[in-house]
């Protein structure tokens, strides 16, 4: 008979038997269900990945429709046909109206660098006007006169006036790139013509991602790959056998395995008006669909016959440790450095008496992307900032994210600001491509060295705070710690409060007047409303003196109200005798995203009687981009109620085309910096006459501001400038001086088609 004792350690055996069956059995459970999460993880970040470069590749095609259009739309190609004479006469004699042509097309080329390289003016004959190719003119002889044979020429043709071709990709005879072409027609004077360009589909390509992500194109009908993140982009293409499965199969999305890569695909076909018949794919390594993306069968039995209960608990807790640790000190969104683990690499640093440089960074117009877009799509911008950074900086620098919009730039030794601005500065040189999207975005940087500027990790970067504090408070994209602006903070405050009581006595804050003078009539039309402060002791005190600090408190409210209720007062009383001139008023960044604002003008209408529409206010670019949410629901009520609105100084902003077709504005202000020596300038004169071509074709009025000379005015009178403001008619002046200047301007010019300025206007 078998005892107790050979009983009980034969149930000791068995029990342990069947915990080991236990355990391999969990173990390889875990590693099936572990491998399944992880293919069905990579099947979606696939399909996300398709989807946004399906939307990359809709906006480049919408983009270049957009920019062919507008193109087109330049009246240099019509003005081309109508002025006298034959084509080759023309082109031969060179002069203007061809240089005109051929800026044009340059202008395109040097807006968009690296991806149009070529541009050019056909005839409906087929003969070239003009083509420039890498911002180079092609001389007359060198102009082709076969250019109906090209497969893009007679479909253009058959579209129309307004429409946009764009061809299959193809060699470019010009630069040798693989291309694909986009061509509109050009009606006038009973001539037809064609404004083409090429676009590189290079420029298409984006770089494969660290985690083994490549996204391809593929041409549905050969499977030839066009363009790969893996390759330089070839005339040539090249195969993959990898990827002829996807055209063979007939489907026209879908994920699959094939060459040991997971795709997914769609099917891109063409439509009217692109020709193109794609399909894009996006790619990784795939996972494994047997034991080898784990463990094998003979190992997972080693390790379940050999593993110890208080192995698995060392081997637990040691890895609870390391994930504890990292997420103490890592950012769970971008995978980078928080601030405690900066800190730490700072303090390490300066313990052993070596020189540190601390970068911080603050995103301007973050906040656009979160509230028009959405916090996911925001999280995309943020991971897309933070693998820019990392490749901008060395290996033995440190990225930190410190939250929010805010990163951290470590750098050992003494980085000189050239390499914070080429390098740092410069990853945000081009734009982010979200939700298939591009969001421009910049960044204000303050900049502390250790040990002078802070001998510890918390004043080195309360510091770089300080400095990035005042780059946001003079504009300025880098700056550097200043002990000295800490200490000036005491004289500040002493500004703000005797702005206070300037504000308070009635009698030192007063409002000067400069005429705007319409130029196709010669006729006043209207007046912008400066604001002027004589100080007590300081004298005569310039806007830009008290504006920016002004701007920081709430006090700037009560400024603009002040201003408001003389501006209105005066036109008010203008009106009465009989002196109907509209006043512009600035805005500041805080009234205009002040809620109350629009009751509060209301009010003040109303109780002086001045009619709306004799009220005109003006905002910047920058402004409005500070928070476009709530800055375009005060415009709209202030324009709903009809009062004017204007985007003053643009062009130094960065709003974007879409964004200012949907703001209720009737006014663009091109900023004087464009005008100063514009007319000895074809770069500035270029962009002057672009900025009146787009707010025309906004239906917005166009007004120069700066004009200083007749030669000034009489350029901005050819490119078709509406309204100029500036010395050359007259500087800012007190309200009793702008009346009697009005009376001596309507007596001088009695035909104010030859409006010319006062003597005594400057």
């Amino acid at each position: 008979m078998v005892g107790r004792s050979g009983l009980a350690r034969a149930a000791r055996y068995s029990a342990l038997f069947l915990g080991l069956l236990v355990l391999v059995a969990s173990v390889v459970a875990s590693v099936v269900t572990a491998r399944d999460k992880q293919a069905a993880a990579q099947d979606s970040q696939l399909r996300v990945e398709l989807r946004q470069q399906i939307d990359v590749l809709d906006s480049y095609f919408e983009r270049a429709r957009s920019i062919d259009a507008l193109l087109a739309a330049n009246p240099v190609f019509a003005d081309f046909y109508r002025v006298p004479g034959t084509n080759p006469a023309k082109i031969n004699a060179g002069g203007a109206t061809i240089t005109r042509v051929n800026n044009a097309l340059a202008y395109l080329e040097e807006m968009y660098p690296g991806r149009i390289g070529e541009a050019c003016f056909i005839d409906s004959s087929g003969a070239e006007i003009a083509r420039v190719v890498n911002g180079v003119p092609a001389r007359p002889d060198k102009l082709s006169q076969d250019e109906g044979s090209n497969a893009f020429f007679a479909p253009t043709l058959a579209l129309g006036a307004g429409q946009v071709y764009q061809a299959e990709e193809y060699e470019s005879q010009d630069t040798h790139d693989e291309v694909i072409s986009n061509s509109t027609v050009v009606a006038a004077a009973g001539h037809v013509g064609i404004v083409h360009f090429e676009i590189t589909l290079e420029s298409f390509r984006t770089p494969t991602s660290a985690d083994g992500f490549a996204a391809s194109i593929l041409d549905a009908g050969t499977g030839r790959v066009i363009v790969d993140s893996r390759a330089a982009t070839t005339t040539a293409g090249r195969p993959d056998l990898s990827l002829d499965t996807l055209i063979g199969g007939g489907s026209d999305s879908g994920v699959r395995t094939a060459g040991g890569r997971r795709f997914a695909y769609q099917h891109l076909p063409s439509v009217p008006g692109n020709v193109n018949n794609w399909y894009v794919a996006v790619s990784a390594p795939a996972f494994g669909s047997g034991w080898t993306r784990g463990l094998s069968v003979g190992s997972l039995a080693l390790v379940a016959a050999a593993m110890l209960t208080v192995l698995i608990a060392g081997a637990s807790w040691a890895g609870h440790l390391r994930a504890a640790r990292r997420a103490a000190v890592y950012d769970p969104l971008t995978g980078l450095p928080n601030r405690i683990l900066l800190s730490e690499r700072i303090e390490a640093t300066l313990r052993t008496g070596r020189p540190a440089t601390v970068v911080l960074l603050d995103l301007q117009r973050f906040r656009e992307v979160n509230d028009l877009l959405g916090h996911h799509l925001g999280d995309v911008l943020l991971n897309q900032v933070a693998e820019r950074l990392l490749a901008a900086v060395g290996p033995d620098a440190m990225v930190a994210r410190l939250g929010g919009d805010d990163f951290a730039v470590f750098l050992p030794g003494y980085a000189d600001l050239a390499v914070a601005d080429k390098s740092i500065l410069a990853a945000f040189g081009s734009g982010f491509v979200v939700g298939g999207l591009t969001v421009d975005l910049d960044a204000e940087i303050g900049v502390a060295y250790g040990p002078q500027h802070g001998e510890d990790a918390a004043a080195l970067l309360r510091n770089a705070d300080s400095a990035l504090r005042l780059a946001k408070q003079y504009c300025a994209r880098l700056q550097v710690y200043d002990p000295a602006a800490e200490q000036s903070a005491p004289n500040r405050l002493a500004l703000l409060g005797d702005l206070r009581r300037a504000l308070d006595t009635g009698d030192q804050i007063t409002v000067h007047y400069q005429p705007k003078i319409d130029l196709r009539t010669g006729e006043l039309a209207g007046a912008e409303a400066l604001i002027r402060w004589h100080h007590p002791e300081l004298g005569r005190m310039n806007p830009d003196m008290f504006i920016p600090t002004a701007e920081t408190t709430t006090l700037i409210h009560a400024l603009t109200d002040r201003v408001l209720t003389l501006a209105v007062a005066e036109a008010t009383a203008w009106a009465g005798q009989g002196l109907q001139v509209p006043v512009a008023v600035n805005l500041s960044t805080r009234c205009l995203l002040d809620p109350t604002l629009p009751g509060r003008v209301l009010e003040l209408l109303d109780r002086t009687g001045l009619p709306v529409a004799s009220l005109e206010l003006e905002v910047t670019e920058s402004m409005v981009m500070a928070d476009p949410v709530r800055a375009e629901m005060t415009l709209r009520e202030l324009h709903d109620a009809g009062i004017r609105l204007s985007i003053d100084d643009f062009g130094t902003g960065h709003s974007s085309m879409a964004y200012l077709q949907r703001l209720p504005v009737d006014e663009l202000k091109i900023d004087r910096t464009f005008i100063r020596d514009m007319a000895g300038d074809r770069e500035k004169a270029v962009l002057v006459s672009t900025m009146i071509t787009l707010g025309h074709n906004l239906g917005l009025s166009v007004v120069a501001e700066g004009a200083e000379t007749e030669q000034d005015v009489a350029v901005l009178r050819d490119l078709g400038c509406d309204i100029v403001q500036g010395y050359y008619f007259a500087r800012p002046m007190p309200a009793g001086e702008f009346r009697a200047w009005c009376a001596a301007w309507v007596a001088a010019h009695p035909d104010p088609q030859r409006a010319q300025p006062l003597a005594n206007a400057g």
